[in-house]
């Protein structure tokens, strides 16, 4: 039963907030003073996020697990830890993503299927899992993390699997907007281009780069900030009408 939860901090699940944009969304709901649960798969990291954020993790705003997203048994404990500990869920986003291969023909079926798995599958999973949650709030918002590749076959997007599980994000974020609208639940997705993080490792020539040749707005870079505040605006009441929609946030990326 949906309960009036509009003048309470707010409660936020974001996937994948140890590194990157990431990072990025889980400073920016606590600034904004909601109670963040979190999770990463590399306990180094999420035991970094702590530390960095040792004040609100001592007083309970910000809850770090480690886990992997695609295994049902985490899906299962991080849901049971937010019901017990809050009650409901107001902002899901699913942010947690991997590109694990480049070229087309050339990528395994075992990268294929686990590219899948963490970009499509497991946010349809945890979006299931969490409807109890998201129905107690009085404005629940689910945001996915898409990216300008799902847009267009561009040639500067190495990676077929990586670009095809955005793809069908973008379709999965429409298909369950229709399908929660009647429950008055919102799914957006945000579409970043080239995001200056640590999700390109080494490829920083290849980043620059891109963004030389399709940020075709002064050739900016995308920072973790700039998606961060796209994704607070969409969970806004600003944004209660905006639902299905894809927000491109990629400086002209898929212009051309």
């Amino acid at each position: 039963m949906t309960t009036d939860t509009a003048e309470l901090p707010r409660i936020v699940c974001i996937t994948g907030g140890t590194s990157g944009i990431g990072a990025g969304l889980v400073a920016a709901f606590l600034a904004s003073g909601a109670t963040v649960y979190t999770c990463g798969r590399t306990p180094a990291k999420v035991a970094q996020l702590q530390a960095q954020w040792a004040e609100a993790t001592a007083s309970g705003h910000l809850i770090a697990l480690t886990g992997d997203v695609t295994e049902a048994a985490f899906i299962a404990e991080l849901v049971a830890i937010i019901t017990a500990q809050a009650g409901r869920l107001d902002v899901l986003v699913h942010n947690a993503g991997v590109i694990l291969a480049s070229g087309d023909l050339s990528e395994s079926v075992t990268a294929w299927r686990m590219t899948l798995e963490t970009n499509l599958i497991a946010p349809f999973a945890l979006t299931q899992a969490s409807l109890a949650l998201l129905a107690r709030s009085a404005a629940a918002v689910v945001i996915t993390l898409s990216s300008a590749c799902a847009q267009h076959s561009f040639h500067t997007c190495t990676s077929s699997s990586y670009s095809v599980s955005k793809a069908g994000l973008d379709l999965l974020t429409q298909r369950l907007a229709l399908a929660l609208a009647p429950r008055g639940i919102r799914v957006n997705g945000v579409a970043p281009g080239v995001v200056a993080s640590d999700m390109w490792g080494e490829a920083t020539g290849l980043m620059a780069a891109t963004v030389a040749q399709r940020h075709v707005l002064q050739q900016q870079f995308v920072t973790p900030a700039d998606v961060a505040a796209a994704v607070l605006f969409l969970a806004s009441p600003q944004a209660r009408l905006i639902t299905g929609a894809i927000l491109k946030v990629d400086a002209g990326y898929t212009l051309g």
